[in-house]
């Protein structure tokens, strides 16, 4: 079995550095651009099936993957990113307003990672070889953390770029991290 994970292209707010969320923001220019090349670059991956957040940023860029593979995509709010209440769409570039948002997500993330790792145990239970799983930074973690065997403590190990891919291959009974964080297709 092999899983690759990816994240949604560019939206003003990545841009901006304002946290998004469980926001419903679009995919900017850049974002459909980063998309399009990934779905060039993915076009001779194989993909039996596509799991997408249904957020419209992480939506789209799955739709546009798809445009090569013409599989069955399935969205679910469970790939959604965490709400960040009170801080979604706040700058980030604030030290102060950074700060407080760190701290948040940290009382956030066990809970959050429980549930979005819950869900990939489903994704696995699918039945098909090639997964592709569109979604965002803060799930693609949880993601990773759970293939991997991590605490939710190590999540900070992990970049994920916008559009970055992160391939998994099961090996035995376990899943080894082949490819971390690319974006070459950029």
């Amino acid at each position: 079995m092999k899983i690759t994970t990816i994240r949604h292209g560019e939206t003003d707010w990545n841009r901006e550095r304002r946290p998004q969320g469980s926001c419903d923001i679009e995919l900017n220019e850049a974002g459909i651009l980063q998309a399009n090349k990934l779905a060039v670059r993915l076009a001779n991956e194989p993909c039996d099936i596509i799991f997408t957040s249904d957020l419209r940023r992480a939506k789209k860029t799955a739709e546009i993957i798809n445009t090569r593979h013409g599989v069955e995509l399935i969205e679910s709010p469970l790939l959604r990113e965490s709400s960040f209440g009170e801080f979604e769409g706040k700058s980030m570039n604030d030290p102060e307003v950074a700060a407080a948002f760190g701290k948040f997500i940290d009382g956030r993330a066990p809970e959050y990672f429980a549930q979005v790792q819950g869900y990939l145990k489903e994704i696995i239970a699918c039945g098909k070889e090639n997964i592709f799983i569109v979604a965002h930074y803060g799930t693609i973690r949880a993601i990773i953390c759970g293939l991997l065997e991590r605490i939710v403590e190590n999540r900070s190990l992990y970049p994920v770029g916008n559009t970055a891919i992160h391939v998994f291959e099961k090996q035995s009974d376990k899943f080894k991290l082949i490819l971390e964080n690319d974006t070459a297709h950029l």
